[in-house]
């Protein structure tokens, strides 16, 4: 279908998601324990000191833990493609990416890494400036810094769409390259981006309540979104 409806698809969501909470939760649980695990152990191998060499340590660290997790994740969203299309899926299956082609799949980590680097590094530099102001009454560039950021972020939120549905182009066919993995990924949001974003939009409440859980919602708040995206996926793609 070339238009989706938002209502539409995460009604068919929920429906397949019967009976299939508790697994689901089980399974995002054991994702998130692993992605702490691993981070805090980096972290204890290579903390971010000064020196050159600390800091290549930490850095080499970070980022192959956010390459497990995204190798991790592209498991995860093979789980998800195979609920919406009625095929069933083991607890295992979230390890599944390690062995069929993970390399795109690493690579775009790093991509993602780097790009959550850099708005990470201007919100930074934006509140440096803004304590300097509220502390000093120095205003010297403070509207730069505020464009600064709020250009960054609508780049970084319209690469995030574009990129949005590249996990389960790589579930579909995990042995595309990592070109024909983004240029697919990147073509499938052609047009589409704005009703992917309202669709992500309306999941603002469900996330408020998973905050207020003290996270505990978001076990079930996510296995909600990722199929709903699945659906998604699968109504642009048209099979």
């Amino acid at each position: 279908m070339e238009k989706p409806v938002t209502k539409e698809i995460k009604c068919y969501a929920r429906c397949v998601l019967t009976g299939k909470h508790a697994s689901l939760a089980g399974i995002t649980l054991l994702l998130t324990a692993l992605n702490l695990l691993l981070s805090a152990l980096a972290l204890q191998a290579a903390p971010y000191e000064s020196g050159v060499i600390s800091i290549l340590l930490y850095f080499g660290c970070s980022i192959l833990v956010n390459m497990i997790y995204y190798i991790l994740l592209a498991g995860l969203y093979g789980i998800y493609l195979d609920i919406v299309n009625n095929r069933s899926y083991r607890w295992k299956d979230l390890f599944a990416a390690f062995t069929e082609h993970p390399e795109p799949v690493a690579i775009f980590s790093v991509i993602q890494y780097a790009l959550s680097y850099v708005l990470m590094q201007v919100a930074v530099w934006w509140l440096a400036v803004v304590i300097n102001w509220l502390s000093y009454g120095e205003a010297e560039n403070l509207i730069i810094s505020t464009a600064v950021l709020i250009l960054a972020a609508i780049l970084y939120i319209y690469i995030q769409i574009s990129f949005a549905m590249v996990l389960f182009v790589h579930a579909a066919d995990p042995w595309q390259s990592f070109k024909e993995m983004i240029q697919k990924g990147w073509q499938l949001m052609d047009g589409r981006r704005s009703r992917y974003f309202t669709m992500m939009l309306s999941f603002i409440g469900m996330y408020a309540l998973g905050v207020l859980s003290l996270g505990i919602g978001f076990l079930f708040v996510n296995p909600y979104v990722i199929t709903t995206k699945g659906y998604f996926y699968k109504m642009i793609e048209g099979s």
